[in-house]
């Protein structure tokens, strides 16, 4: 169940790659049930919010919008 809800998570990137590039350039960006959460400058930050918020056994995803998609 789990790698389902993550690649539900990376098509809502995906298909929304327009809009989160032109607001969230060169962020890190935190996506939970196929809901942009929120924006951080690292990786980390992003990863320890998804955790504060959901717990370590939940399917958020931490994507990386950089330059090159």
């Amino acid at each position: 169940m789990g790698g389902k809800n993550l690649k539900k998570n990376l098509d809502f990137v995906n298909e929304n790659k327009e809009s989160l590039l032109k607001e969230h350039k060169n962020k890190f960006i935190l996506v939970f049930e196929e809901k942009l959460v929120g924006s951080y400058d690292s990786y980390e930050r992003a990863a320890e919010e998804g955790v504060r918020l959901y717990g370590l056994d939940a399917n958020f995803l931490v994507y990386h919008l950089g330059e090159r998609w």
